[in-house]
């Protein structure tokens, strides 16, 4: 049988177009980038920082500062409530969640049992309070930033502006 070729019985190998899938990903990539147009609030929170920050930043950008009269120790935030958090220190799985939150008020400081708690409270103290905007958070340092977000959510329910004060446990400025 001379002149007869043998004949494979594969099946033909399938082959993948692999640099037009990459090409059109990219252009797709590339589109959606170029059209990506976050929210101006996207990502941002109203807080204002504690007093001594504020003007520790303000002689940055004036290096002749005016002199005050008024020590540090004077500057503090226009805030007549203050929230303070203490953080569970355990080591667990808990690790840095609220044990105790606590509002202080010039008449007297009132132990808050929950978030829950703490928005009804405050807009109770809010009537009570001369500057009805502004609350001063003061957290420990172990703290989970989640658990102050969910302060800072209770205070804008309330009605308030959070700013913060420096956590008790570090002595700062001192």
């Amino acid at each position: 049988m001379a002149g007869h070729k043998h004949r494979d019985n594969r099946p033909p190998k399938i082959e993948i177009p692999i640099t037009a899938m990459l090409d059109m990903s990219f252009q797709l990539l590339f589109f959606f980038i170029l059209n990506y147009k976050p929210s101006m609030m996207e990502g941002q929170m109203d807080m204002a920082l504690p007093a001594k920050l504020e003007a520790a930043s303000k002689e940055k950008e004036n290096p002749n500062p005016v002199p005050s009269d008024k020590p540090d120790d004077d500057i503090k935030l226009p805030a007549d409530l203050t929230i303070s958090i203490k953080a569970v220190r355990d080591g667990s799985p808990i690790h840095g969640t609220i044990s105790q939150l606590s509002v202080r008020i010039r008449s007297g400081e009132s132990i808050i049992p929950s978030i829950d708690a703490l928005t009804d409270h405050l807009e109770k103290a809010r009537d009570k309070a001369e500057n009805k905007e502004d609350i001063s958070i003061v957290g420990e340092s172990a703290l989970r930033w989640s658990e102050v977000v969910k302060v800072m959510d209770a205070c804008r329910k309330a009605g308030f502006r959070a700013g913060f004060g420096a956590p008790p446990d570090l002595n700062v400025g001192q």
